[in-house]
């Protein structure tokens, strides 16, 4: 008697784990962001024509050594975007994830012309950035 219950009770259990797995709201927060993971998303996703060299489009070098120092507290200069903080230095907001999500407060998606970064990725510029005004850009 008692082991069919305790089998019933296993079953319950199970079912409602494999319930509640399938009903995640926000899987993105489970992303796996290994070190260095933003640094070559920014390469192969931001890089190209654009966000690197010598003129970068809205003067926005994200690959260049010293990225992350560049970013905290700096302003953007795209004409739509003027003046928003790329990466606010109180942790108020960050111009360069907002510019990552659909719609963006001003301007085009990013990565422009590309396949948009899909939530985990986005996950892992967050808390990139969010380390990023921990450490004031030292990273």
């Amino acid at each position: 008697m008692r082991s069919g219950w305790v089998v019933a009770a296993l079953a319950a259990l199970a079912g409602g784990v494999v319930a509640c797995a399938g009903e995640l709201e926000h899987p993105e927060r489970f992303a796996d962001c290994p070190p260095g993971f933003v640094e070559q998303l920014f390469q192969e996703k931001c890089a190209g024509e654009c966000h690197a060299g010598a003129e970068p489009e809205a003067s926005l070098d994200l690959v260049s050594p010293g990225a992350a120092q560049r970013l905290v507290g700096a302003a953007s200069v795209q004409e739509s975007c003027e003046g928003l903080m790329i990466v606010d230095p109180g942790g108020e907001g960050s111009l360069l994830v907002d510019k990552l999500e659909d719609p963006p407060p001003c301007g085009a998606r990013m990565p422009f012309g590309q396949v948009p970064l899909d939530d985990a990725e986005i996950e892992c510029v967050r808390r990139w950035v969010d380390e990023v005004v921990t450490t004031g850009g030292g990273q």
